[in-house]
């Protein structure tokens, strides 16, 4: 199995526009996930959660 990545270019904000593939896009917005994990969608989802609430809370802006 390949690992599976997930992107959207900057301004995208619905799921039609989310770009699935086996390899980088190189898209600015882009989110890599293990293959020991992603067959275990409730596992990729809460690690998703944690991640935007991170963001939400302690990342400064900009985003270093």
């Amino acid at each position: 199995m390949a690992d599976r990545f997930y992107s959207v270019v900057r301004g995208e904000q619905l799921p039609v526009q989310v770009t699935e593939g086996a390899a980088t896009s190189g898209e600015a917005i882009e989110l890599r996930v293990n293959d020991t994990v992603y067959t275990q969608r409730l596992d990729v989802i809460l690690g998703l959660q944690a991640i935007l609430a991170y963001l939400q809370t302690r990342e400064t802006t900009p985003i270093a």
